[in-house]
């Protein structure tokens, strides 16, 4: 064929349609370019790079044309229409935000879809490179953690049951770059460190206590931006906080959900909070503390102390008090609460 002299997209070469393809969405290619020819419907089923974008509805049609996805995205829907982000946004002179999930596991309640996990097929475990879902059921957690999907890099799974670790570490090394998992049980952030080390992106939850790491003796210079919450039973000034600053010297982001202790209620020194972030993440740009207070520190805080606290640290810019809850943000109020105390630093108002 003369390439001169082409009037028509069907008759583009291989190489060239490929590269245009990688630009859609499988949903997009399949209502646009389907069915049109038979060439084309050929190069399409072979498409390496397909990106799977799932949002209320799976299409059959969809599923049945191509044959495999190396990219699944579900963009989910939760309590409120709270949305699934699934992406970054500007704040603060340029600096990134990350939001994938909404923040809180309480305002959510996802379930994980059979429909959606059945085309995650074994013949595409060694090409997906990427997963986002709402949920995940116990079955495909394991899949993942047992190392069956070699080149996943982006792996969000939202909810999903406990990971069940070997007892001796002899779990192969897991390459993502980045990983949400919530509800899980505190002691498997360590397991989850040491088998993810080069993790850029990390969302961790549980509802319960993250004991002393005890195999943990190597820092993790590639993690960029860490969420923890909800833990229970968190203390700062015990050298918990600043050994856990200490293990990432390059975030950019931090944001920590904790409970107090109930039972040892320690005085929270904010000063001192300040100087361990100073002193363990030099690089940090955005960070959010979200603290359950128990006992006298209730009621310790009011709009004179706000004011000094906002002064100790160039990114303590917004103090939220709402009951037992006291929130300090570099980038904005959380949530509107029509009880809640505020305090914003004067250059931010």
């Amino acid at each position: 064929m003369d390439y001169s002299i082409i009037s028509r997209l069907e008759d583009l070469p291989v190489e060239i349609l490929m590269e245009i393809f990688v630009y859609f969405t499988a949903s997009e290619i399949y209502l646009s370019f389907s069915q049109l020819n038979n060439r084309l419907n050929l190069i399409l089923k072979s498409l390496p790079n397909l990106v799977l974008i799932i949002r209320q509805h799976l299409d059959p049609s969809i599923l049945s044309f191509f044959y495999s996805f190396n990219k699944i995205l579900v963009k989910f829907y939760g309590w409120r229409m709270m949305r699934c982000k699934c992406q970054s946004h500007s704040i603060n002179g340029g600096n990134r935000l990350y939001e994938i999930y909404p923040t809180l596991n309480n305002e959510w309640f996802p379930r994980y879809s059979v429909e959606i996990e059945n085309i995650i097929r074994p013949d595409i475990y060694s090409r997906l490179q990427s997963l986002v879902l709402p949920a995940t059921s116990p079955k495909l957690t394991q899949l993942i953690f047992r190392g069956e999907f070699p080149c996943l890099r982006i792996c969000h799974l939202g909810k999903c049951k406990s990971i069940i670790f070997p007892l001796l570490m002899t779990i192969q090394q897991l390459n993502f770059r980045q990983l949400t998992i919530r509800e899980q049980n505190g002691h498997e952030l360590e397991r989850i460190l040491l088998v993810c080390s080069s993790l850029v992106y990390l969302d961790f939850s549980c509802d319960n206590i993250i004991p002393p790491f005890i195999l943990i003796n190597r820092y993790f210079p590639s993690m960029k931006y860490l969420r923890l919450g909800r833990i229970k039973n968190f203390f700062f000034h015990n050298g918990q906080f600043d050994f856990l600053l200490s293990l990432f010297p390059n975030l950019l982001q931090f944001y920590l959900i904790a409970d107090q202790c109930r039972e040892n209620v320690e005085t929270i020194q904010f000063l001192e909070i300040a100087h361990y972030l100073r002193h363990r993440c030099p690089l940090l740009k955005i960070l959010v503390l979200r603290i359950y207070m128990q006992g006298h520190m209730r009621s310790s805080y009011y709009i004179g102390s706000f004011k000094k606290i906002i002064e100790m640290h160039s990114l303590f810019n917004y103090i939220e008090k709402c009951d037992s809850r006291l929130m300090i943000s570099s980038h904005g109020f959380i949530q509107h609460h029509v009880y809640t105390r505020r305090y914003a630093r004067s250059s931010f108002k």
